[in-house]
């Protein structure tokens, strides 16, 4: 037989996934460098603590956001510290909880955020050990005084070492935790009692005063010694870093504590010194947002005082390899979070929720309707008369029940990968076409005789397969999909939709309040409520007072004095307002809804997007966000609107605007020029192509980074602007953390979680909860 050359079609897909890869280079090596970076540091810190422990072994109790944000996204870093560091056992750092008592390590390392809840965890787990040993003296003690053949010598042997125990375990002062091991060999006179563990707290990315103080007040400063780990990004996707502070925006909007405006210019202080080299232009939106370019610039003055390494050149000709690096407070768009994703990714996490990289499945997933429907029966018929037939319709009750697996949800699944940022509608479409096909190939196989079948056709039909089965591939999405379009159905979740396409649009406030009140008095769940709530007072500049009051009233009548903490919250930050108080505090929706084309009439999401207005077809919205992005990548703020009145637009948004070229001055001192947009012009010519299909050259890349959080609906939005060919650039996402609406006003106030550490200080200080 003749070989023949590739098909059109071939070429054509080859085409594609050169260009393809060509654009993904960039953010392919920032995140392997970053990768590989945070991979050391953390070895490295846990690696100086077993040599100063005498080369012993290490038991490391990690808290949540480390365990799975650094240690869970950063690839070998198990093996790693098994090898090199001598860890031998890992434990998630838990509230109120200890160490088991058979481990026999000669060090503990907390790896932790510098943050209070885990500071009191920590001080719990020491107070624990130490209490441990305690008792083990006391028992020891207790046995020895028995032993002793006389009542009299029994009772002062015991008091005697009862007296040194005490005084031994309850001393306070830095200077004794100092020479603790020579106090513990003069009270012990019990070899077989093992000494305490020296402990340690790996602050990630930095010990901070607070933290010390903390520990301090905590009376258990005195028995660890604090070190850093510095890894501040965690790339989660090739194209998605994260910083994993899901409580950023909440302290800025709710405490006004903007710790968290270090934590992002130090991260891409370093990012640029390290890793991609020195971005041209830096713009951004918003309060915080400036605050971190500010920062930026003191970073780089005081690494050029300290003498820090040069910012590295690694792309093509010294360039580097982030062209722009774009800004955007949360605080700017607020009702982005709050709408509905409807990508596949996003509606996986609106609905069940994604949680450490991964989605918990219910069993009823894999039940039919018919089966769901006789077991609500069934529960139903259990309950008591007077309650039957007014079971309440919860927004989020489809999460409840028995988990049948925990499937990953990344770029490694093919079939994930392809779906994830397309519209539900095309998902499911995708997915139904590759269950066709499947099913094509098996009649074809099954139909034709053996003789005239290759071996390799029956090998990729095989391979096809069992790929696809097992909770894998089509097995697993097409499960997803079946569960997701029955909750789609509900009516619930059309009255949601339907209420956010009104909100979006600013029409009709009072259809909005009684779908409110319905989702109040049906007994839906607090969040959601709340949710609309806020969407609603953003969309409207705040709500007329009697209509505030009246909402609140009903809140606290349905949800108890608790939700009084989040409702005072929400008051603070500016989201759920009467009108009076909103014009101190303009959120500016309303007036850049049709300067920024926020809103499009009849989007059919199941066809190919012209607009990002695919993530949310229900509404037709454009998420703000992703509108200032692509705007930012046009040029000046000004030009973004007809007759340069583009930052007269913006002012409507909450913050400041802002533009400048990082560079060094005359003297080779750091510092920030007027914005020139030349070099990234230049550079987004010269990657255009030529004949329209094929790009020659590598085009620009632009870092957008969400200073408060993201959703997966954002991220797919920039994915798609990508691809087009107005953009002409790359984006690379980075953020505090990737969450939904729900997880962004569950950090808001106070929670049952914030309380019960402000009362473990309260009760381990011996004092008041702290104001």
């Amino acid at each position: 037989a003749r070989a023949r050359g590739p098909s059109s079609s071939a070429r054509a897909m080859t085409s594609h996934a050169s260009t393809r890869a060509l654009s993904e280079l960039s953010a392919s090596a920032i995140a392997s460098t970053l990768d590989a970076r945070n991979r050391d540091a953390l070895v490295t810190a846990i690696a100086s603590l077993s040599r100063r422990g005498g080369d012993g072994d290490v038991a490391l109790a990690m808290d949540g956001a480390v365990a799975n944000g650094l240690v869970r996204c950063t690839r070998d870093v198990a093996r790693r510290l098994r090898d090199e560091a001598r860890v031998r056992r890992f434990y998630a750092l838990e509230p109120r909880g200890e160490l088991p008592a058979e481990d026999d390590a000669d060090a503990v390392a907390f790896a932790v955020r510098p943050q209070l809840s885990a500071m009191v965890t920590i001080a719990e787990h020491v107070r624990g050990v130490r209490d441990r040993r305690e008792r083990a003296l006391r028992e020891r003690a207790r046995r020895a005084a028995n032993a002793n053949r006389t009542k009299t010598s029994a009772r002062d042997a015991a008091a005697s070492l009862l007296t040194r125990v005490a005084s031994g375990a309850m001393g306070k002062s830095e200077s004794a935790s100092r020479d603790r091991a020579s106090g513990d060999a003069a009270m012990d006179a019990f070899s077989e009692v093992p000494p305490l563990p020296k402990m340690y707290v790996v602050c990630v990315p930095r010990a901070t005063a607070m933290c010390e103080d903390a520990l301090r007040e905590l009376h258990a400063l005195e028995y660890v010694e604090m070190t850093s780990c510095d890894a501040h990004l965690i790339p989660v996707e090739p194209d998605v870093f994260t910083l994993e502070y899901p409580e950023c925006y909440s302290e800025i909007v709710t405490e006004e504590w903007h710790a968290c405006t270090y934590y992002v210019a130090a991260a891409l202080h370093k990012l640029q010194r390290d890793v991609t080299g020195l971005a041209h232009v830096v713009k951004g939106k918003g309060e915080i947002a400036h605050k971190v370019a500010q920062l930026m610039l003191e970073l780089r003055l005081g690494g050029q005082a300290d003498d820090e390494p040069e910012h590295v050149e690694p792309g093509v000709d010294g360039d580097s390899l982030i062209d722009m690096i774009v800004l955007i407070d949360r605080d700017v768009d607020m009702v982005t979070p709050l709408c509905t994703q409807l990508t596949y990714e996003g509606l996986i996490d609106e609905i069940l929720g994604i949680e450490k990289g991964a989605v918990a499945i219910p069993k009823r997933a894999f039940e039919d309707e018919e089966t769901r429907e006789r077991k609500a029966r069934e529960a139903e018929a259990n309950l008591p008369e007077e309650q039957r037939g007014k079971m309440p319709v919860r927004a989020r009750a489809h999460k409840a029940g028995e988990i049948a697996m925990r499937p990953k949800l990344n770029n490694t699944d093919k079939l994930f990968d392809e779906i994830r940022d397309l519209n539900f509608g095309r998902a499911c479409n995708v997915i139904r076409d590759l269950a066709t096909a499947i099913k094509e190939d098996y009649a074809a196989i099954k139909g034709s005789n053996v003789e005239d079948q290759h071996v390799s056709e029956i090998g990729d039909f095989v391979k096809k397969i069992k790929a696809n089965i097992g909770g894998t591939g089509l097995d697993l999405h097409a499960t997803l999909a079946k569960y997701l379009i029955d909750c789609t159905k509900k009516i619930w979740f059309q009255d949601r939709l339907e209420c956010e396409r009104l909100c979006v649009e600013g029409e009709d406030l009072k259809k909005v309040i009684e779908h409110i009140e319905t989702m109040i008095y049906r007994g839906d769940e607090a969040v959601p409520c709340l949710r609309m709530i806020v969407l609603a007072c953003i969309c409207f500049n705040g709500f007329p007072p009697k209509v505030h009051e009246k909402l609140f009233s009903d809140m606290f009548n349905a949800f108890g004095p608790e939700i009084m903490l989040k409702l005072l919250a929400l008051e603070t930050a500016g989201l759920f307002v009467d009108r009076e108080a909103a014009k101190k505090r303009p959120r500016g929706f309303a007036q850049v809804r049709k300067p920024l084309k926020l809103v499009a009439d009849g989007v059919d999401g199941s066809e190919e997007p012209k607009d990002i207005t695919f993530a949310y077809s229900s509404s037709g919205y454009a998420p703000l966000s992703c509108r200032i992005a692509e705007a930012a990548t046009r040029g000046p703020w000004k030009t973004i609107a007809p007759n340069n009145t583009g930052e007269d637009v913006l002012k409507h948004l909450p913050g400041d605007t802002f533009e400048y070229t990082q560079t060094e001055n005359d003297y080779g001192r750091a510092t920030n020029t007027k914005a020139s947009y030349r070099e990234f012009n230049k550079r987004r010519e010269k990657a255009a192509p030529l004949d329209g299909k094929d790009e020659l050259w590598p085009k620009p890349t632009v870092l957008v980074f969400f200073i408060g959080g993201v959703t997966h609906a954002e991220i797919a939005c920039l994915r798609h602007l990508a691809k087009t060919k107005e953009c002409g650039c790359n984006f690379v996402v980075a953020t505090t953390k990737v969450f939904n609406g729900d997880a962004l006003l569950d950090t808001c106030g106070e929670d049952a979680e914030r309380l019960e550490t402000r009362l473990r200080v309260a009760h381990d200080t011996g004092g008041a909860p702290p104001s």
